[in-house]
């Protein structure tokens, strides 16, 4: 979805609130923060005492805890980049640093990054207001509100001279503490942007398909990778397709060398989920249980192509065999990530299967190591 085709509500004027600047505010932006930093108002909007007619006060520093809070997703579980100018990179790789004091894990949900970064502006406010406060504050609060006025401001001072009435907050005490939503368009963002039209999944995909996309290039599932979702999909019936030809080809071996039997074992995803974000096929296959828990999230070494490859193709020519109507659905993952036919996949050679396996698999698994992803050891 592109800007113009937004439903009208969105950017027309809501009575008498001048909504239209908003277009020009996303307008060709290449960094993340003035999205990041509206998704996190949006989201103290929402939390907010609906009961309350007045307008809003809200802390700069839990919008810009949000912010960061928002970026984990996208750059610690599935290695996405901001590029390394951008402000947001600076302050997650200040916060990896165990010098600076925080509690840092690859593996925070957004709740638990919030709540880690909130405790840390209180034990070490000190740190906090260097790492994320002043570098954030200081690239987004007052240029947010430039696409609302003839002339840019180019600092906080700046700003408040020039504030025009009928823009989506102020500074109420005149320094970057707080902000002050005027109450219409509190009401605004909750009743169009969070309720009718689902702008917040719209600016979330924005991000996602605009300052994302630019950055990281060759990885795959981008759009899908803003945010945790709510489960992953069953594997229930990707594990009756192995199953079956297990118990019929007696497979006990995986294709690391590893002893499993049909009743206990686990399904890998060979190249990771959080890479792939996907539960196709051709990148599923048997292991060992311990042995599963251990791979997580890391990369195997490209020898183990070839004995993944040359599993894919005895599994594809059983059910070739004994169930090619049943099976359409996966064999339509092979035809389509491989661009060959299923009856020239089962009758080709040995060596052009891993051929094709180390064709659209080495450049993914390379792909991810270069994100961050580490190798399986």
């Amino acid at each position: 979805m592109v800007m113009s085709e937004l439903p009208l509500p969105l950017f027309a004027s809501a009575g008498s609130l001048n909504t239209q600047p908003l277009q020009k505010v996303f307008k060709r932006t290449t960094a993340a923060y003035k999205f990041l930093w509206f998704l996190a108002i949006l989201d103290i909007v929402k939390e907010s005492d609906s009961s309350n007619p007045g307008n809003l006060i809200f802390s700069t520093q839990d919008i810009c805890a949000r912010m960061v809070a928002k970026s984990w997703i996208p750059t610690q579980r599935f290695k996405l980049s901001f590029g390394c100018w951008d402000s947001m990179t600076k302050v997650i790789e200040a916060l990896k640093n165990p010098v600076n004091g925080f509690p840092f894990s690859v593996k925070y949900k957004e709740p638990e990054a919030l709540k880690a970064l909130e405790t840390f502006a209180k034990v070490n406010p000190k740190n906090f207001q260097k790492i994320i406060f002043n570098p954030l504050i200081q690239e987004v609060s007052f240029r947010f509100l430039n696409a609302w006025r003839s002339k840019s401001a180019e600092g906080l001072k700046e700003s408040i001279r020039g504030a025009t009435s009928g823009e989506p907050y102020s500074f109420p005490n005149g320094n970057w503490n707080s902000i002050e939503v005027p109450s219409k368009w509190a009401a605004f963002f909750l009743c169009l942007f969070l309720g009718l039209i689902g702008a917040h999944k719209f600016y979330e995909g924005k991000i996602g398909m605009g300052v994302l996309q630019a950055r990281n290039t060759a990885v795959p599932a981008l759009v899908k990778k803003f945010e945790l979702p709510a489960s992953r999909l069953s594997l229930d019936s990707q594990r009756k397709f192995w199953l079956s030809y297990l118990n019929s080809e007696q497979v006990t071996t995986d294709i690391y060398g590893h002893e499993f039997t049909a009743d206990s074992f686990a399904l890998d995803h060979y190249l990771p989920w959080t890479f792939v974000v996907h539960n196709q096929i051709w990148n599923l296959t048997p292991m060992e249980k311990s042995l599963n828990s251990s791979k997580s999230d890391l990369i195997p070494d490209e020898a183990f192509v070839a004995p993944l490859a040359r599993q894919h193709q005895s599994l594809v020519k059983y059910h070739y065999r004994t169930d090619p109507n049943k099976s359409k659905d996966f064999f339509e993952e092979y035809e389509n990530f491989f661009g060959i036919s299923i009856p020239d996949f089962v009758s080709a050679s040995d060596t052009f299967v891993i051929d094709k396996y180390k064709e659209h698999v080495d450049p993914l698994a390379k792909t991810a190591i270069n994100m961050g992803f580490q190798l399986w050891q």
